[in-house]
């Protein structure tokens, strides 16, 4: 970010999340850019494990938003009722919030005192998949996003705004379906691919053999491929299909990286899992890991993500095409970015659908394909999925919404000129 936004005043940034652990994993670059620019930052998320470390680049404010299981609305309303006296002390000059629910009440709470507000859509989850009442449920949320983002309370009570608010999307198709559904303009709206593979990926040294000249013969490599999944243990992510497919190998090990999701049914729990690793020895559970396709040491990876979650962009196939590791992923997983010159596409979410794929890596790998696929995966992979480049293209959305927003005239808060924002 330049430092047209230094100039402007000294209020804060106010990044807004359903966990800690996403915005330091996913926005930790855009955060210590701020950082280094001096801004005044602010994040909002519940506790966990990375609230530590979060706080150690921002003022981190706890927020009893998690991801999903909890219909309380007493804690709804306690929630935006928190949102909405941060919003009143620290008097934000722009607000950036991520996922369904921060999405709402963020939207409701700046729509009360008209801040410049930034709304990501990370991906649309299950919900968008979803028949009958929480389809209708959950269009009805986002056709009051639609409504509320455009519109402030001022001196008339209910005014305008039609340059408050901006989107971010991973992908195309949601782009789409939630412009079909509040008709935002395009003018609006960034499509910005993920959240970017760290720089230190496209440094590190090459971690697997598919690219060695020397290859092994069709049985060797048969008996030595290694299947990974990446991701939370839910399944509607795939971590059933997965072991599914690992079963079919049971002379091969497989690992699983990922955690239980307590804030929703659809995650494995302990018990199955302990079921699961009973009946399946050769596969191994990891747990939650810190650059888990960095540190593995398997010499024929193969990332298998067979998700039908309604993924934003999944960096898992991001890192590992940076890294030269062959993904098979479902069409769901692919968004429509990643096309077969890149990755292996289930036909359809049918086991034989995946072991084809399988065979089809194994098959290029003999015939020499494989070699010039990864190449070109990783070159995809640097040329428009580096972290830095997605941060870049994030504060280039910043710097819209702070321009076409430079003159507007906030009602609700005193003296916005003042250095002595808080105290106003």
């Amino acid at each position: 970010m330049n430092n047209k936004m230094n100039n402007i005043n000294y209020r804060p940034i106010i990044l807004i999340a359903n966990s800690s652990w996403y915005l330091f994993h996913y926005r930790n670059l855009l955060l210590r850019k701020f950082k280094d620019e001096k801004n005044y930052l602010v994040t909002l998320s519940p506790i966990d494990k990375n609230t530590l470390e979060l706080s150690k680049i921002s003022l981190h404010i706890p927020l009893r938003v998690f991801r999903s299981g909890n219909k309380n609305l007493i804690m709804f309303f306690l929630s935006l009722l928190r949102i909405i006296l941060i919003f009143r002390i620290f008097k934000p000059r722009i607000v950036h919030s991520h996922t369904l629910k921060t999405n709402f009440l963020t939207t409701i709470a700046s729509f009360i005192f008209g801040i410049p507000c930034i709304i990501s859509f990370a991906g649309l989850g299950q919900i968008s998949r979803t028949k009958g009442l929480k389809k209708t449920i959950f269009i009805f949320i986002i056709k009051i996003i639609g409504f509320l983002s455009y519109r402030k309370i001022g001196r008339n009570f209910l005014e305008k705004s039609s340059k408050r608010t901006s989107f971010i999307f991973q992908n195309k198709n949601d782009m789409k379906f939630i412009e079909n559904i509040i008709k935002i303009s395009s003018n609006k709206n960034f499509l910005i691919n993920g959240s970017g593979v760290p720089d230190y990926y496209f440094v590190k040294s090459k971690n697997n053999r598919w690219e060695k000249s020397i290859k092994l013969s069709k049985n060797k490599l048969a008996i030595n491929f290694h299947l990974i999944y990446l991701g939370r243990l839910l399944k509607s992510k795939g971590i059933l299909r997965f072991i599914e497919i690992s079963k079919n190998f049971k002379n091969l090990k497989s690992s699983v990286y990922g955690g239980i999701d307590k804030s929703s049914r659809d995650s494995l729990n302990k018990d199955e899992i302990i079921q699961i690793k009973k009946n399946n020895e050769n596969i191994k559970f990891h747990g939650v890991k810190e650059n888990p396709l960095l540190i593995q040491k398997n010499n024929f990876p193969i990332l298998v993500l067979p998700s039908v979650y309604g993924e934003g962009l999944p960096r898992g196939i991001a890192e590992a095409l940076t890294l030269g590791i062959p993904v098979i992923c479902s069409k769901e997983a692919s968004c429509d970015y990643f096309d077969e010159s890149l990755v292996y596409i289930a036909k359809d979410n049918f086991l034989n659908s995946y072991i084809n794929c399988i065979d089809q890596i194994i098959d290029d790998y003999l015939k020499d394909n494989l070699k010039q696929k990864i190449k070109k995966g990783r070159l995809f992979a640097k040329q428009n999925l580096s972290e830095h480049q997605i941060v870049m293209k994030t504060l280039m959305a910043y710097e819209h919404i702070e321009k076409v927003n430079r003159n507007l005239t906030n009602t609700n808060f005193k003296n916005k000129n003042s250095n002595n924002w808080i105290t106003n």
